[in-house]
């Protein structure tokens, strides 16, 4: 976000992020751009929102061509975490969703079995992780009738599963997804713009194992940490980004949390000792339980 914008700005953003349709994203933007300060430190921001508004407009123009043949089609998202499966046609992400999930999906030995996305959660230790399964992915497939549409549904998600046999069909799927502006990456990088970057796992068909669980979460780049009252440690951890401190535990039980602070007591990775007393600015780990005292 751009230095010293306005509520205008920022509740047109808001307005942004929740659009559910093509024309009130642009709308959206329009005002964005509108209320945004115009001085050299937002020109790039300025840029990036001109290019978005034309992007979406000739996706709207599109979209028009299409007429009602197109689907809506949105997922809510669920769960400590979005993992997305990319894949062409009939290289196993159905069996792969099923073997991850536990639960029953449409599975075929034909073509394009899966028609529209499926989501199914995924359990992880204490936590579940939404996985999503978009159909098959081909050459030309952004601008299918449908491919936008489902495209959009996974940008939001934090980890994605390519099955690739070859680095011809990697490519082509990432190309695919760049039309999205979907950036698949090896580490876990910053989103610019409009853009969004998301860190990938790749495998091939019919190799796979639930053993790639631990990674997707591993690369989500988050943490889990439960909370303790009285003895007693709750079962559902709260889902934090990774290097999140004390205070952010605090302020997620409840903002007079942090207000009212006077320490907290730290059990599991990142603690030097079980119960070792520490402040608002500690660093919390994975797998931490964290006890806080107020006045």
């Amino acid at each position: 976000m751009p230095m010293n914008v306005g509520f205008e700005y920022v509740n047109a953003e808001q307005e942004y992020n929740e659009a559910k349709t093509t024309a009130e994203k642009v709308k959206a933007l329009k005002k964005m751009l509108s209320m945004i300060p115009k001085h050299k430190g937002t020109e790039k921001q300025q840029a990036q929102i001109k290019k978005q508004i034309k992007k979406l407009q000739e996706q709207a123009e599109f979209e028009k061509k299409q007429g009602k043949g197109a689907k809506s089609f949105t997922i809510k998202k669920e769960g400590a975490g979005q993992v997305a499966i990319f894949g062409k046609t009939n290289t196993g992400k159905s069996t792969l969703l099923k073997m991850l999930s536990g639960k029953n999906v449409k599975i075929a030995e034909y073509e394009y079995t899966t028609s529209e996305p499926v989501h199914k959660m995924i359990t992880f230790e204490n936590v579940k992780l939404q996985g999503i399964e978009i159909p098959g992915i081909y050459e030309g497939f952004y601008d299918s009738k449908n491919g936008r549409q489902f495209l959009s549904v996974v940008r939001n998600a934090e980890v994605a599963i390519v099955l690739a046999d070859s680095k011809a069909d990697f490519d082509m799927i990432s190309t695919e997804l760049e039309k999205a502006s979907i950036i698949l990456t090896k580490t876990r990088e910053r989103s610019e713009g409009f853009e969004v970057r998301i860190p990938y796992i790749k495998l091939s068909k019919n190799k796979f194992s639930t053993e790639v669980i631990p990674k997707l979460w591993k690369k989500m780049n988050k943490i889990r940490v439960q909370t303790k009252t009285d003895g007693k440690i709750a079962p559902n951890p709260i889902v934090l980004p990774k290097n999140s401190t004390v205070e952010e535990v605090a302020r997620m039980i409840h903002q007079d949390f942090v207000r009212k602070f006077r320490y907290a007591k730290i059990e599991g990775p990142s603690a030097k000792f079980k119960g070792q007393q520490v402040g608002l600015e500690h660093k919390c780990k994975d797998g931490d339980i964290v006890e806080v005292f107020v006045k």
